[in-house]
């Protein structure tokens, strides 16, 4: 049963994905445009978790509760990470999301702030300055 529920539940993330990548709209770049490469993702995981609930195979050895924990608290990070990377900016939002991720992962903490520290401005600068892909830097909150 636990097979069949987590098929589900992908498919219903893949196809919020899926439906969401339609609603992309940029005046520049690629001639297919941003919405290709999320299509080519979510229309398979939707193929294939429906083929989860159909055809369930094996069982579940559900982790131990600290376990699921930690990556509840990951997930929470992630999400938090996009609800604030537009109003802190790219740079201060990766630095908590790096440092954050690397301490629920047990990490020692000052090592994490470290790394987010470094990675954090090292990948805006990759993105922005690098790739051409214009990031903001300081988010709607300082401007």
């Amino acid at each position: 049963m636990s097979v069949r529920i987590l098929g589900v539940a992908i498919f219903v993330i893949a196809a919020l994905y899926t439906q969401q990548a339609g609603t992309y709209a940029v005046t520049f770049g690629d001639v297919l445009g941003p919405t290709v490469f999320p299509v080519i993702v979510g229309v398979p995981m939707m193929i294939l978790s429906a083929s989860l609930v159909v055809f369930p195979m094996g069982q579940v050895d559900w982790p131990a509760p600290q376990r699921m924990g930690r990556q509840a608290a990951a997930l929470a990070v992630l999400v938090g990470y996009t609800m604030t990377l537009e109003p802190l900016g790219f740079p201060l939002a990766t630095f908590a999301l790096i440092a954050l991720i690397g301490i629920i992962l047990g990490g020692a903490p000052v090592k994490a702030v470290v790394l987010g520290a470094v990675m954090a401005p090292a990948l805006w600068a990759l993105f922005d300055q690098v790739l051409g892909l214009p990031l903001d830097f300081l988010g709607e909150l300082f401007v």
